[in-house]
């Protein structure tokens, strides 16, 4: 251990079979993802330094980068869900015949796909850029508020956009067989996990108070 680091962030994997981790349970959550979140009890467990990741002190680099990288992910999830989500309530929005025409036709449905549309636009846009700008080697303090900014518009426009489709289907997009049910419940996290669009929020700002 160097001692001009001793008590610097480090970055650790710890093997799922080493000796004093207890699972404690595999909480139910509203997506229905593969994958999940299991809850662990660390009892006295001894991690070797060689699973250390990277040097003493960069730890913390290593966890800003991983929430820059997953914000853009989140964003770029996020995309694809409205997009499949605006092709989804268009083709039904051609189905049903009221009063002659179908509900297409109604100013109250064009104006949701639209709203959806342009908001996905804006969104591919900040979530291209971003990651040109990765790609580009800019400040990484910038890079760190433009991932905010983008996680934080691409959840948003998703979820609104999820409601408008629900909104669309009427009660069919209440059902569980129903793709815009599914991504209203799912898309939902993506307003809180990697930071919460509070926390966005409070990036943002405290970058335009420190660069402008």
């Amino acid at each position: 251990m160097d001692a001009s680091n001793e008590g610097a962030h480090a970055l650790f994997f710890v093997d799922a079979d080493t000796p004093g981790i207890e699972l404690v349970r595999t909480p139910a959550y509203s997506h229905t993802y593969a994958s999940h979140h299991p809850i662990y009890r660390f009892n006295n467990v001894r991690v070797p330094e060689k699973n250390r990741i990277g040097a003493e002190g960069q730890g913390m680099d290593f966890a800003y980068a991983w929430f820059r990288y997953e914000r853009l992910m989140i964003a770029a999830r996020c995309c694809g869900a409205a997009s499949r989500l605006i092709d989804e309530a268009t083709a039904f929005a051609q189905e049903p015949i009221i009063q002659g025409e179908p509900i297409a036709n109604f100013q109250a449905i064009q104006f949701m796909l639209a709203d959806s549309l342009t908001e996905l636009w804006a969104a591919r846009l900040m979530t291209y850029e971003a990651a040109a700008a990765h790609d580009r080697d800019e400040d990484l303090k910038v890079l760190h508020g433009q991932c905010s900014m983008v996680k934080l518009y691409a959840s948003e426009m998703a979820n609104r956009a999820a409601d408008r489709a629900v909104q669309i289907f009427g009660g069919r997009g209440y059902m569980r067989e129903n793709v815009a049910e599914r991504f209203f419940r799912e898309l939902r996290v993506d307003r809180i996990w990697e930071g919460s669009s509070e926390i966005q929020r409070l990036i943002i700002a405290g970058g335009l108070y420190k660069r402008g």
